[in-house]
């Protein structure tokens, strides 16, 4: 097969960094006590230096092999939880981001309180609230600190490296966040775990020692009720197979939550040499479409061979946004993203579709064998400049988070947030929102024409959720 490209530029790191789930189940056993590796991983690989153009470089290989890991073949004192569910979120993290940019909305009605703030060097960690089910924590927090410390897109990567659940280390994590000021830092975190606790109260302990490079003390110990989410959570069992070329996957089952939905997956691999070496070529990864043809958002997944079930080579989970109702049906699509080297994406590069920015609407850009987008307008008013735009193609919302604006000497401008706002009744157009711009400086609105990728719909299974 020829070798393709996948290609990762510094604005696609952050966006990695919000979906990937950092697995640690993979390379090292799973202890009572952290692997140094993970703690490593998080601590060094991702801190100030990524503006740094050398450490952008290993940054994308690093961040292809996690996503790898995770998607190949298919990421003080204590509160009482009856009293917590009881109390208003006054400062809700998910009320902000909801209020903003219209995401977590479905878990401001579970949301309990915790409020509990820790200052050390100047800096104040507060972990605002939190939710549970059986297997993913998510917490709400803010980050004050005395000076502009830059980079907080990465806090989470921090308190997921020292935290337990039950006594045991999380399994993987994605995280998200934004800047209120330059010295406030707002962010959610959504940890995947898995107690051997059957107890709906999960006891969490987080000690913090070193924060985006400055060492100190952030402790914390809270509890969580998991009984509510569970309550409400639908199981549906399945056993349909997906034939990819390194292995052979099983979609085990489908399990839906108010706050999430989950496909579990396991499978044998074709091959075990050829996979590894495949790690450095290729990326999988699920879509999935409700019986509307809507597609769920990704929120990240975990991938390991420990603890895998018995006679099979691996296992792990996908997961992706809750659905609102439930659906008669849904279907999963592989797609396969070649990858290369860091290097070789600086030498070359990757097709795009770009046009001018003059005032005159719609702008339609292509983006090949997967769709297009069009650009419906785009205005600078309060203090940002606002994209509205539709997607057409096979994957809308995968689509849509593929644009871009660049200045007249070619160079990206980093959005505000890198989580674009979905229309709650018209789920293909969207909102992307950036610093104030001056529009008539030579901007330019791109996307990729994704020339690389495969999105397998020979492959695509159907699962029925309803008889």
């Amino acid at each position: 097969m020829e070798h393709l490209k996948f290609y990762l530029e510094e604005k696609d790191i952050y966006r990695l960094l919000n979906e990937v789930r950092f697995d640690q189940s993979e390379g090292e056993p799973v202890t009572d006590e952290m692997p140094k590796s993970l703690k490593d991983k998080v601590r060094k690989n991702v801190q100030k230096e990524i503006r740094n153009k050398n450490y952008l470089q290993k940054a994308k290989r690093s961040l292809i092999a996690a996503a790898v890991l995770l998607v190949i073949l298919i990421s003080a004192g204590t509160v009482s939880p009856a009293v917590a569910r009881n109390i208003p979120v006054i400062n809700s993290i998910f009320k902000i981001f909801n209020d903003k940019f219209g995401t977590y909305q479905e878990y401001i009605p579970y949301s309990q309180l915790v409020d509990k703030s820790v200052t050390d060097q100047g800096i104040t960690l507060t972990i605002n609230e939190a939710l549970a089910d059986d297997s993913t924590l998510v917490l709400g927090y803010t980050v004050k600190s005395s000076g502009q410390i830059e980079d907080l897109q990465l806090a989470g990567a921090m308190i997921m490296g020292d935290l337990r659940i039950n006594g045991s280390s999380p399994q993987g994590g994605g995280f998200s966040g934004e800047y209120l000021d330059e010295t406030t830092y707002v962010g959610v975190a959504s940890i995947t775990y898995h107690s051997p606790s059957a107890a709906d109260i999960l006891k969490i302990d987080l000690n913090v020692d070193e924060f985006m490079g400055v060492k100190g003390h952030w402790d914390f110990s809270f509890t969580v009720a998991k009984t509510e989410l569970v309550r409400k959570t639908r199981v549906f069992k399945t056993n349909q197979q997906v034939d990819l070329p390194e292995g052979l996957v099983t979609v085990d089952q489908v399990v839906l939550t108010p706050i999430d939905s989950t496909i579990h997956f396991s499978g044998n691999y074709k091959d075990q040499d050829a996979v590894t070496k495949a790690m450095d070529r290729v990326v999988y990864w699920w879509f999935v479409f409700d019986d509307q043809g809507i597609e769920l958002s990704s929120g990240g997944g975990t991938f390991g061979g420990n603890n895998a079930p018995y006679g099979k080579d691996f296992q792990g989970t996908a997961k992706f946004q809750a659905v609102k109702n439930l659906p008669r049906s849904l279907t999963i699509v592989p797609c396969r993203f070649p990858v290369v080297s860091g290097d070789s994406a600086n030498s070359e590069n990757p097709a795009e579709s770009l046009k001018a920015i003059d005032g005159n609407y719609p702008l339609e850009l292509s983006q090949g064998k997967m769709g297009k987008l069009i650009i419906k307008n785009i205005t600078t008013a309060k203090g940002e400049t606002v994209l509205r735009y539709t997607a057409e193609g096979k994957a809308p919302y995968f689509q849509a988070t593929n644009l871009y604006l660049k200045n007249a000497a070619g160079e990206y401008i980093h959005p505000q947030r890198y989580d674009i706002r979905r229309d709650e009744n018209h789920p293909n157009d969207f909102t992307m929102v950036f610093p104030a711009l001056d529009l008539s400086q030579g901007y330019s609105v791109g996307t990729s024409q994704f020339a690389t990728i495969d999105f397998m719909e020979d492959l695509k299974i159907k699962i029925e959720l309803q008889k």
